[in-house]
């Protein structure tokens, strides 16, 4: 359950705000009227901030492409997300930073888990939680994983510098 949260918080906190914001405006005795628009224009700039800040879509659709990136030589920066996951939504910004730097040092790899490849992969590298970060050495293999965005160390470990 707590997994289903996790990956669809963002749908599942605005729903709540909503629901919130619509019982105060009744328990005000604000007009159903008012309620509506007040409720229109709450879900209208709510779905546009996800829109404008929500990840976007995978870098590569298949496992095998998945595969040859992390055994190519270049260590691989992962990042397993869901579109509809507040945690992810939140950490884009530190993201798009961090992978414009490390750019032409590491593969990038971004999968969406909601995708057949992203569960594909997700199952492979057992995890339930997002946003997910895996970094991969030269050789493929997993060296580093958390929550957040790695740190210049955990980029430094990766890379084969310590």
């Amino acid at each position: 359950m707590t997994q289903i949260f996790n990956q669809y918080s963002y749908v599942f906190i605005s729903l709540g705000v909503l629901l919130i914001a619509s019982l105060l405006l009744r328990i005000l005795r604000v007009r159903w009227r008012y309620i509506a628009i007040t409720m229109t224009v709450s879900s209208l700039v709510l779905g546009s901030a996800w829109l404008l800040a929500r990840p976007a879509l995978s870098d590569v659709n298949n496992l095998q492409a998945a595969e040859t990136l992390l055994t190519n030589g270049k260590p691989t920066f992962v990042e397993f997300f869901s579109q509809y996951c507040l945690g992810c939504v939140s950490v884009r910004p530190a993201v798009e930073t961090l992978v414009t730097e490390i750019d032409d040092q590491f593969n990038i790899l971004r999968v969406d888990i909601h995708t057949e490849f992203g569960r594909a992969l997700r199952e492979k590298y057992t995890f339930s939680f997002t946003p997910e970060f895996v970094l991969f050495n030269t050789q493929g293999q997993e060296v580093w994983r958390a929550h957040v965005p790695p740190s210049d160390n955990e980029l430094k470990l990766a890379l084969g510098n310590s």
